[in-house]
């Protein structure tokens, strides 16, 4: 009546489907922690539905899961080299066995392996995966040598052999001499020995099931164990992030998406005041236990760079450079481009944008060096003989050509400043979300009451300085903006309630306001 399939990422196999086929009647219920294959196939002619846990992130908060040390092979290091080397491809669509160790398996490698091991986790006990089988003795060998206990167990180990071995090193005291089990993909799935201190990959994969399962035999909570180092050698974080990066299971499940991890991708350290600790020239500390990070990356792709959250692409790869950015500003980071002067096409500049804690550009245009400055972003171009400012005010979406005065007129933070072309009469601008750049404003132009301020085209409404409403047009004693949906309008009165919505606006709508009966004073008048 009920059929129970663990690791239900294989159920596609054919010998599985077998069961679907002998007990057509029964419910079945797979269980995985990756819902995904490398092919894209999905699982929606097995299975109904996906329910799915909290994320790993979740689980590590609350003590369920063990908290992770993250050490990564740098981009340009001699092991990413040979990992971009591998072109061939196995009947998977993995990395071709026979390729990976002619290319990776040399006596460089396996020390620079040991070297790692003897800088992060000397002493600890924990695993490594391997190649193959020549591989994995070569590994062993080399380890033993230094006085680190050593075990190879492979798809041609014994049964009794390969016991009596796991019980050993489960045994084992991690110590000075550490205890280490090398093996051939076999315990990247099911294995479970809470006392894992740390997991080696030593083995490049693009199969994003293969990546979290081997990093998920370490993640078992013990008592006396305060994180579990993973010693990332053959840089799968470059391909596929940290295990608790957020993805996107449901598409995977349904076929819309593969498990494969992007090889198009490099995830850089830009500068060591990015929390990562440069410890040689080969490995760097992509994230620290205890860390949770905003889950920004700044990745680079031919040639140039883009930002990514929690391991999506919220900003494509078209930056010269990405500069970061202090906390207190509120941004991430400024990402400088070349573009067309915009009054001489024929000249290049670069210009400046700025994006935001959520990774997303702003698409400002900022010139010259930038910097954050009384709560504005400030870029000055110095031209020899010549020199000019340009402000771009984030809490108003606000360009200035000279350093704003903000101030509260009439209830409404304004922003005060005075343009190029005139320094006889300021230009006033809303310092609130208008859902675009806020257009200049004079005093003449400005109406308000004790709830709201009409600026030109703009109505606020004083008891939310966070929002304003595009104004389309006046009925008589009240006033109709778009509805923030922008389908329909809305119908605000003088004292800042919601009246009637429209789909369409009324016949007699009027497009010049009668203030004086909606009870608005002029702001130059007596503000």
């Amino acid at each position: 009546g009920l059929v129970v399939i663990d690791e239900a990422h294989h159920a596609q196999a054919r010998t599985y489907r077998e069961l679907w086929d002998r007990w057509p009647e029964a419910k079945f219920l797979g269980l995985t922690a990756t819902p995904c294959r490398m092919s894209g196939e999905g699982f929606k002619d097995l299975f109904d539905v996906l329910l799915q846990s909290w994320p790993i992130s979740w689980f590590i908060e609350r003590g369920w899961l063990s908290d992770f040390e993250y050490v990564s092979a740098r981009p340009d290091s001699m092991m990413m080299r040979q990992v971009r080397k591998l072109t061939k491809r196995g009947a998977d669509g993995d990395y071709q066995t026979k390729e990976m160790a002619t290319v990776m398996d040399t006596t460089e490698s396996v020390e620079h392996l040991y070297d790692t091991y003897n800088t992060y986790a000397r002493g600890k006990k924990g695993m490594v995966y391997a190649i193959d089988c020549a591989h994995a003795q070569h590994i062993a060998d080399y380890y033993a040598s230094k006085g680190v206990l050593c075990w190879v167990i492979d798809a041609t180990t014994p049964a009794k052999e390969r016991a009596q071995m796991i019980e050993c090193y489960k045994n084992a005291d991690s110590g000075s001499e550490g205890a280490v089990l090398v093996n051939v993909d076999i315990f990247s799935e099911g294995f479970d020995c809470p006392e894992v201190e740390f997991i080696q990959l030593a083995r490049p994969t693009l199969s994003l099931s293969k990546y979290l399962q081997q990093v998920g035999r370490g993640m078992r909570v013990s008592v006396g164990k305060p994180h579990v180092v993973i010693l990332d050698n053959v840089g799968l974080y470059q391909t596929f992030g940290l295990p608790t990066v957020d993805r996107d299971w449901r598409h995977m499940f349904e076929g819309k998406e593969q498990g494969r991890g992007n090889q198009g991708l490099t995830r850089v350290v830009i500068d060591a005041a990015d929390d990562r600790e440069l410890v040689n020239a080969e490995m760097v500390r992509i994230k620290r236990a205890g860390e949770k990070g905003h889950g920004l990356e700044i990745y680079l792709q031919d040639g140039k760079y883009g930002v990514m959250r929690n391991g999506r692409v919220t900003c494509e790869a078209r930056f010269k450079r990405i500069e970061r950015l202090q906390n207190h500003s509120g941004f991430f980071a400024l990402g400088v481009y070349m573009a067309k002067n915009e009054r001489n096409f024929d000249r290049w500049v670069e210009v400046t944008t700025v994006i935001d804690r959520m990774g997303r550009d702003q698409h400002v245009k900022l010139y010259g060096k930038v910097s954050w400055r009384n709560d504005y972003f400030y870029g000055v171009v110095d031209g020899g003989s010549f020199s000019f400012e340009n402000i771009w005010d984030p809490k108003g979406n606000s360009y200035y050509d000279t350093a704003p005065d903000f101030r509260k007129v009439a209830g409404v933070e304004i922003g005060y400043s005075y343009e190029h072309e005139s320094r006889l009469e300021p230009c006033m601008k809303l310092r609130c979300s208008t859902g675009r750049v806020s257009p200049r404003f004079q005093t003449w132009e400005m109406f308000y009451n004790k709830d709201i301020i009409i600026a030109r085209d703009y109505l606020v409404v004083k008891r939310d300085h966070n929002h304003s409403y595009h104004i389309s047009g006046y009925l008589g004693d009240s006033i109709l903006v778009e509805s923030e949906d922008k389908y329909g309008y809305q119908q605000i009165m003088p004292d800042g309630r919601k009246g009637n919505t429209f789909a369409h606006l009324p016949l007699e709508v009027k497009r010049i306001a009668d203030h004086r009966r909606l009870g608005l004073h002029r702001v130059g008048d007596n503000a």
